[in-house]
């Protein structure tokens, strides 16, 4: 059996037909009553998913949300620390320094481990007041250590943000012991790119100079609708929030996310993933990436390949993101081992 089309790409998604008719539902007025109620049980749905004080819920990609929690990290005014292994984290960077933020940063090779004590001993000495990094570095597929990165900022009262693009709606996450958050509607929700999502354990601080769409404390006061927002993609979240976050689907996630990273990893073409992230960079000779990506294709199933970082180290990427049928994954692990005994005959 062929499947017409399994996507197992870091973004879009794979998309349930439910939430694509929820796109397709008549466009509301983003100032009406009912309007309000969908958006209120969204925020509502994702701060009971995520454990945290606050949702906030804006028109644009995961960049943006990460700029709107940067303008808050410079609205503090204290000196922070932003960890880097990988492209992501190294955007972050770059956001920050284009800001004009006070940091400076601990940086890793790609797919290299933070070394814990290093990042306590920088914090002990006083003078961090945040830190930043990335949760699941989606470029090498790497998880970063949240929960024990959150305790030390708490032993040292050190802020903590996270851009968790890749791992919300992937797995169980609590975000309580960390101060804001970012993700999107595009990636472990699955729902469709185009909302960009902030979760925090603070309100928002307002400044003058923060520009008018990227103050928070702005949609805070608007009761998160300062500016129009599609109702269709808020339906679609909501909808994609409500069939994906159950225990079944996300065992099923798990389960079959697992044991893709099985297949692969013993053929050493894993080197950087974690097995916990949903998210694999493969890493082949390059005789064997076009036979690689070829034979996915032809097999109907969507990987990423041409992203710039991507295609700079010449890279191929396999994520379990969005929404699927049992069907659809077991078809594809099938697919993946066919692939790998075709590459290593």
């Amino acid at each position: 059996m062929t499947f017409e089309q399994v996507n197992l790409s870091t973004g879009p998604v794979n998309i349930s037909n439910e939430v694509r008719a929820a796109l397709a539902a008549p466009t509301i007025s983003h100032r009406s009553s009912h309007f309000q109620q969908l958006l209120d049980d969204t925020v509502s749905s994702l701060c009971s998913l995520l454990s945290v004080q606050h949702t906030f819920i804006m028109s644009g990609s995961g960049t943006l949300a990460n700029e709107v929690m940067l303008h808050q990290i410079k609205t503090l005014g204290s000196k922070g620390l932003i960890l880097s292994n990988g492209e992501f984290g190294s955007r972050l960077i770059h956001q920050a320094e284009r800001i004009g933020i006070h940091f400076t940063t601990y940086t890793q090779a790609w797919g290299t481990h933070f070394e814990l004590r290093e990042i306590e001993n920088r914090l002990s000495e006083g003078n961090i007041g945040w830190i930043l990094f990335c949760h699941c570095e989606t470029s090498t597929g790497m998880m970063n250590n949240l929960n024990t990165i959150a305790e030390i900022c708490s032993k040292y009262q050190v802020q903590c943000f996270v851009d968790c693009m890749s791992s919300v709606g992937t797995m169980a996450l609590d975000l309580s012991k960390v101060t804001m958050a970012t993700a999107s509607s595009g990636k472990g929700l699955g729902a469709f790119p185009g909302l960009a999502l902030l979760f925090s354990n603070i309100s928002p601080l307002s400044n003058p100079q923060i520009p008018v769409f990227l103050d928070l404390a702005n949609y805070a006061v608007k009761k998160n609708i300062p500016f129009t927002i599609s109702s269709n993609l808020v339906n679609a979240l909501h909808t994609a929030i409500v069939q994906k976050q159950t225990i079944a689907h996300t065992d099923m996630i798990h389960h079959y996310s697992r044991k893709y990273y099985d297949i692969m990893y013993q053929h050493a073409l894993i080197p950087c993933s974690d097995q916990h992230s949903k998210v694999f960079t493969v890493v082949l000779p390059d005789k064997m990436k076009p036979v690689f990506v070829d034979y996915m294709q032809e097999k109907n199933i969507i990987l990423s390949y041409e992203s710039e970082y991507l295609v700079k180290r010449n890279w191929v990427q396999l994520a379990v993101l969005g929404y699927y049928q049992e069907e659809q994954l077991h078809y594809a692990a099938n697919v993946l081992e066919q692939c790998m005994d075709r590459i290593h005959s």
